[in-house]
């Protein structure tokens, strides 16, 4: 019965870990709008964040990269 559970575990956790979405590169991204870039300038991260997300219906994580990505 342990046995069972344990291996069960283990192909959960690896079916879980094939199904991870795949990072897109910044480049592959939207180009932020003209007012998102505006917020960029004002040092308004978070709002560009919402923004960008808001426009484009990307992940937080790739939003916030792209915002990195341009106030750099």
């Amino acid at each position: 019965m342990a046995m069972t559970f344990m291996v069960l575990t283990v192909v959960i956790a690896l079916i879980a870990i094939c199904f991870q979405p795949r990072q897109r590169e910044v480049a592959a991204l939207p180009v932020p709008s003209r007012d998102v870039k505006e917020l960029i300038r004002a040092g308004r991260r978070i709002a560009a964040i919402r923004s960008y997300r808001r426009r484009t219906g990307v992940t937080l994580d790739e939003a916030s990269r792209v915002i990195g990505h341009h106030a750099a």
